[in-house]
């Protein structure tokens, strides 16, 4: 008697861990596909790297500007 009851515990056991397997698996895919997983954190870093990598152009073409301006200001005092 013990021995189904084992074999019946085994098998619903089986069937549930299989069914939550699926469950798992198919949820993840939703989030990946909509993008509410680690594909939307990808894409953001992506797109904060395009904005940093932006700023740092925009920084350096100051920093040249103010060095123009500064030698215009220098040549002008003298």
């Amino acid at each position: 008697m013990g021995e189904i009851v084992l074999i019946i515990a085994i098998i619903f056991g089986s069937i549930a861990v299989t069914t939550l397997g699926c469950v798992y698996m198919g949820t993840s895919y939703f989030e990946k596909k909509k993008g509410l997983k680690s594909g939307a954190s990808q894409r953001e870093i992506e797109v904060l790297q395009q904005k940093v990598n932006d700023v740092q152009k925009e920084v350096g073409a100051l920093k040249k500007e103010v060095k123009r301006l500064i030698k215009i200001a220098k040549g002008v005092s003298e």
